[in-house]
């Protein structure tokens, strides 16, 4: 291994590298600072019920537990190109900050809430009907029996008589009878329609929670971007861009000098030569510390912005507000994956005499 190289101080001025990066020059050449650019692309139903024809039910969920976009939404953000052009190296994107303007991500959001709760009201009132002709049934059941249990006592009470109060008993228990048979026969035909609905509404929901993410993506990387624009609006940018410039030559010559840091590439900086020690680099090292030296400065900033943010708790607009699922709908994972779904939904319907928005009157 070779000794470490000692080198002397020499006095160099702070610049910023390519792609945004900081680096020491000399003093001759002036501060000043580019921003990195590139372009992002802008790139019914009816469920059978014995009371209710539900082909003209109507989502009407606002007082439901629901979250519902208000009459007149915020504003959305509107960042300058300059910023929506830029290349950020720690500020991960997504597809759909790619891909979606924030008012184009909220016309998706919407139609996939409205989508949403108009089936999971359909499955709702279906699920509730379901549930009334099945306490009907429990309740024809018991009056049936104790009907026949009537006539049974009152025959044998009059030694085999048919007496008046016989008849009616039978008469009573018999008309018991076909009402819970019919009502047996009305849940079997509802029973496939409401678990045709919750497929439905399970669709629809995980469309709705896809959407209400890449919402939440899309107007909150714009935001920041706003946000950021107008804080600075106000600035003293000369003076501010004046102290910056100490903070970042301090952390440059904090890392130059940092003997456990150098001694990787076997330099000596005991002497503090700061900047100087570039010239002992080979490119590739050289790039490796301007990197180091970049994101420390760029945690400098964020960390500054952290101390100055209020540690208060904010709300979500109500537009980006979650959903609480009904009782009624499937729990996660309950129904399967797509296509175990999508196979039970053929099934369904080949047993069910009206299929939902696919049935011609």
């Amino acid at each position: 291994m070779n000794p470490p190289i000692k080198v002397p101080f020499a006095a160099l001025t702070f610049t910023p590298a390519t792609r945004g990066g900081l680096w020491a020059a000399p003093s001759s050449i002036a501060w000043s600072h580019h921003p990195m650019t590139a372009t992002h692309s802008d790139t019914n139903a009816n469920t059978q019920t014995t009371t209710t024809d539900n082909a003209a039910m109507t989502a009407n969920t606002a007082t439901q537990n629901t979250a519902t976009a208000t009459d007149s939404p915020a504003p959305l953000p509107q960042p300058s190109r300059r910023l929506l052009d830029a290349i950020f190296d720690y500020q991960p994107t997504t597809a759909a900050i790619n891909a979606l303007t924030p008012s184009k991500a909220q016309e998706k959001l919407t139609t996939a809430r409205a989508d949403y709760l108009d089936k999971r009201e359909r499955l709702r009132q279906a699920r509730e009907e379901l549930d009334r002709i099945e306490k009907t049934v429990s309740a024809a059941e018991a009056q049936e029996q104790q009907a026949s249990q009537s006539w049974r006592r009152a025959f044998l009470e009059g030694a085999g008589k048919q007496g008046k109060e016989v008849r009616d008993q039978q008469k009573q228990a018999g008309q018991w009878r076909i009402e819970a048979e019919q009502k047996r026969e009305m849940i079997e035909l509802l029973k496939p329609q409401v678990e045709w609905l919750q497929i439905e509404t399970q669709v629809a929901r995980e469309q709705f929670q896809r959407s209400l993410k890449a919402t939440r993506e899309v107007i909150s990387h714009h935001s920041l971007l706003a946000e950021a624009e107008k804080l600075f609006e106000g600035l003293d940018s000369d003076h501010f861009r004046a102290a910056l410039k100490g903070l970042f030559q301090r952390i440059t010559d904090d890392l130059c000098n940092n003997v456990v840091y150098m001694a990787q590439y076997n330099l000596d900086v005991s002497s503090e030569p700061g900047e100087a020690i570039f010239s002992h680099l080979n490119n590739e090292q050289t790039r490796a510390v301007r990197h180091e030296i970049r994101k420390r400065q760029y945690a400098a900033l964020g960390e500054l912005v952290w101390h100055l943010m209020p540690k208060t708790q904010t709300e979500q607009p109500d537009t980006l507000k979650g959903i609480t699922p009904l009782a009624c709908e499937a729990g996660k994972g309950e129904l399967g994956n797509t296509i175990r779904r999508r196979r039970r939904q053929l099934e369904l319907e080949a047993t069910m005499e009206y299929v939902p928005g696919k049935t011609q009157h």
